[in-house]
């Protein structure tokens, strides 16, 4: 386990709704799951992309979004007495389409932005770096994992240097369907380089639970997290929930000090 942590446990700041396409319930249901297990705070944060080509949408259009604010508001009214709730963004960066995505953010009041990268171009298409379909699985093992895992860590690098954003997402979760990957030296010292980024320009780090249903850690490694803390860099807890059930998921996991 890693060694005493300032996590915000009474929150849990990484939750998404049926709006991205891949979840799962109403953002009603994951606030009153996030009361009923005694949240104090919660963070809506949902996808974002821009100049994406891949076979289906798994992310928000602006009109969605235009519906999740709408609906979000309508949450923060009526459970404003319970839980503070707010409305964020994860972003999946792009280095093809920086400007575009700092437009969209900025047409949008989101409170809280984390920074994501999904998808990585190859060819005519880009290639989904999270995914679990084994179609996704061997086109990544074809690409070759070393070499994405070499462009996801730089991209990483300077996603946050052009996209304004509060934490960095799941660092380490790339290829997280191939058990048999491994990091290189040079996979490390972007690590290492991509951490001293973040503490430069103040951007947590995000402490993913979702990790524990693949491995026996978060998302990042606990040797990324004990990295962080000698860098001084803040860290947030967030589930991934895309079901009103996984909010909050294993927290219970993380160490007794964040309480």
């Amino acid at each position: 386990m890693p060694k005493a942590l300032g996590v915000d446990i009474p929150g849990d700041h990484h939750i998404h709704t049926r709006y991205c396409n891949h979840a799962k319930g109403e953002m009603e249901e994951y606030v009153l799951s996030a009361i009923n297990k005694g949240l104090s705070a919660m963070t809506f944060l949902e996808h974002l992309e821009s100049g994406i080509a891949y076979s289906h949408q798994t992310w928000l259009t602006p009109e969605l979004f235009t519906k999740y604010f709408r609906e979000g508001h309508r949450l923060q009214q009526r459970y404003a007495d319970k839980i503070r709730i707010r409305l964020g963004v994860e972003v999946g960066y792009n280095p093809e389409a920086p400007a575009q995505l700092q437009k969209l953010i900025a047409s949008f009041p989101f409170e809280h932005i984390g920074l994501s990268y999904h998808f990585i171009r190859r060819g005519d298409r880009h290639l989904n770096l999270l995914s679990s379909r084994k179609e996704n699985i061997n086109a990544l093992l074809e690409a070759g994992t070393e070499a994405l895992l070499n462009d996801y860590f730089q991209g990483l690098i300077n996603a946050c240097k052009e996209i304004p954003c509060d934490k960095v997402c799941h660092l380490d979760a790339a290829l997280r369907h191939l058990s048999e990957i491994c990091f290189t030296t040079h996979h490390l010292e972007l690590i290492n380089k991509l951490l001293q980024t973040m503490q430069r320009l103040n951007i947590a780090l995000e402490i993913n639970t979702a990790g524990f249903d693949i491995r026996s850690s978060p998302y990042p490694s606990y040797t990324i997290i004990n990295q962080a803390l000698s860098l001084d860099i803040p860290l947030i807890a967030g589930s991934d929930a895309h079901h009103p059930d996984q909010v909050a998921r294993h927290f219970d996991l993380l160490d007794n000090s964040f309480h």
